[in-house]
């Protein structure tokens, strides 16, 4: 695979665009978000859903920038209008422009803080997004797009640094969202459910696990697979 360093308005991202690429062939695009005080190059280490996808796919690792409040560690604003947001738009028209994306399969993913950015981001560019997977992040705060985005979400029930409360939560407003009812049925991998009744094209499935590495917080060995898994399944966006 081929990547860089990319420098948006002072801004990086790493921008990595597999062997198999072909101008003349639409290719999805993964944004990956790393946690609170992470880097890109940590989150393309361990989430493994590039690994998963196995040349299919281009691949974006946005880069944090340090947060005073939370003693300069880096992170995401996660307002609808906020600097992250605005990074997310100009790096999908930049790759766009640069690439040849496929606009119906534009995705992201994240661990944390970048599972909160993830989700905010199935909120507030839902019109852009077809899925998103999310790993120990919590819910959007701000009022959604009209459209909604699939939704593949894990959370500890021993998380001791993002209450798994947080990411029933998330969960919670996607099933809303998408229209879903309350039964669920079993789907690889353990212990993941999908649930029934979601709105064609918008499935929506839940991982609860029950890990107590790194206080629970932890990117669970399934999730990269499974992720990748979620958004190569589905068809064009309803």
């Amino acid at each position: 695979a081929a990547e860089r360093t990319a420098s948006v308005a002072e801004r990086e991202y790493l921008l990595v665009v597999p062997e198999s690429y072909d101008p003349g062939t639409p290719m999805p695009l993964v944004f990956a978000w790393h946690g609170r005080g992470g880097n890109f190059d940590l989150a393309r280490l361990y989430f493994g859903v590039e690994q998963a996808a196995s040349g299919q796919a281009i691949f974006v690792y946005p880069q944090g920038l340090p947060i005073e409040s939370m003693g300069g560690a880096t992170g995401w604003d996660l307002a609808p209008t906020g600097i992250d947001v605005d990074f997310f738009d100009t790096m999908l028209a930049e790759v766009s422009s640069e690439l040849c994306v496929d606009p119906e399969r534009v995705f992201t993913t994240g661990h944390s803080f970048g599972g909160y950015m993830s989700n905010a981001l199935g909120c507030f560019r839902a019109s852009v997004l077809r899925a998103m997977g999310s790993v120990a992040g919590g819910p959007p705060f701000g009022a959604c797009e009209d459209e909604s985005v699939a939704a593949w979400i894990t959370h500890g029930t021993e998380d001791q640094v993002v209450p798994f409360s947080q990411g029933e939560s998330s969960r919670d407003a996607l099933l809303e969202r998408n229209g879903c009812g309350d039964t669920t049925a079993a789907v690889d991998p353990s212990p993941c459910e999908a649930y029934d009744g979601c709105a064609e094209g918008l499935p929506v499935v839940w991982c609860a696990h029950s890990e107590t590495d790194i206080m629970g917080h932890v990117w669970p060995d399934y999730a990269g697979a499974a992720i990748w898994a979620f958004f190569e399944g589905l068809g064009p966006k309803p």
